[in-house]
């Protein structure tokens, strides 16, 4: 049974502002149908109040973040645009602190990176994923990424710039999942997007989903970010 937000509301004993707020930030998985936010009834049974290890970060402090645990030639290449302000350095650099320190990491990048881009589900043919899997204007991450050990042949999670959102969806008859049905085709949206996805970034998609197999592929990850 799909949820609007005055039901998430009601069903969590909350006003609806925070509802919308739990769903937007990605503590409740949703969707956006017709402009407006379906929660499936299962994605709500899992939300468990309390509070969440950070405030999730600005999208342009989330990829600073991720750029961070990356190599430096890729980081000065790509992301000038991203060059951080003194303050910023400040900031990023008790993150990495925190982010290096912390008991459970994962947590954390769950909380600080749930705005690095904008999530859209699709539902494709399933005799276009090997391809679409080739197409240049995306760049596959989560369980599509090799690093992730997983490579769910079928289905489809990646990267994709915004401006180029809209042309991805019509060239290859992407179509909005509907409430209830699976998305095969994940695929987020930020201004900017490397050819080559910094290892944070695989980890946070890693971490939204609920499947132990994801959640400690995730984990290795930031265990071998930190070895480094």
């Amino acid at each position: 049974m799909a949820l609007s937000i005055p039901e998430l509301a009601k069903r969590l004993n909350v006003n609806q502002s925070r509802a919308r707020q739990l769903v937007q930030s990605g503590r409740i998985r949703g969707q956006r149908v017709g402009g407006r936010w379906i929660v499936e009834e299962a994605d709500a049974a899992q939300y468990r109040p309390g509070k969440r290890a950070g405030r999730p970060l600005s999208e342009r402090s989330a990829w600073q973040l991720m750029s961070c645990f990356w190599d430096d030639s890729l980081r000065h290449s790509l992301f000038d645009d991203l060059k951080p302000s003194p303050v910023e350095k400040h900031r990023l650099k008790q993150r990495v602190s925190r982010l290096q320190d912390s008991p459970d990491s994962l947590e954390l990048v769950a909380a600080w990176l749930a705005n690095r881009a904008e999530k859209f589900e699709f539902s494709s043919s399933p005799a276009d994923i090997p391809e679409l899997r080739e197409d240049n204007r995306i760049h596959l991450s989560g369980v599509s990424h090799p690093r992730s050990g997983l490579l769910a042949n079928s289905e489809v999670e990646a990267y994709v710039e915004r401006d180029d959102l809209k042309d991805v969806a019509k060239d290859w008859f992407l179509v909005p999942a509907l409430p209830g049905n699976r998305p095969n085709v994940v695929l987020r949206a930020a201004e900017r997007i490397p050819d080559e996805l910094p290892p944070l970034v695989v980890a946070a998609d890693l971490a939204e989903r609920p499947g132990v197999r994801e959640q400690q592929a995730a984990r290795e990850i930031l265990r071998s970010i930190h070895a480094h």
